[in-house]
């Protein structure tokens, strides 16, 4: 859980923001994770299709596929490490900006900070 000693959060709102605006790098993080998870699941739906189509050659195609599909979870854990590790890091970017932004939307509901 990435905290306040994590790179990347500071514990501060966007300079300039305003309560319910989002901060200038608010829309940043979710078009990383986005293009990172299709980046990762089709990888890992390509390797299915692969280890589905040599597996088929000895056996019939539905239990091949059933053996891919098996198969390619220690596999894509081996294989794709750099692409895994990429979107954990885009998942943790994306939640320490909502707790971010949570807590500054609670300090100005609650009056703590004045909204500016």
């Amino acid at each position: 859980m990435p905290g306040p000693a994590s790179p990347g959060y500071d514990g501060t709102a966007s300079e300039g923001s305003e309560v319910g605006q989002p901060g200038p790098a608010a829309g940043s993080a979710p078009g990383h994770l986005v293009r990172n998870l299709a980046v990762y699941t089709v990888l890992r739906v390509a390797l299915v299709a692969v280890l589905t189509l040599a597996l088929s050659f000895f056996m019939p195609l539905i239990v091949a596929l059933l053996f891919a599909i098996i198969a390619q979870l220690p596999l894509a854990w081996l294989l794709f490490a750099g692409p895994r590790r990429r979107v954990n890091e885009a998942i943790a970017q994306a939640s320490a900006q909502r707790r971010a932004e949570r807590a500054r939307l609670q300090s100005a509901l609650s009056g703590d900070v004045e909204p500016s």
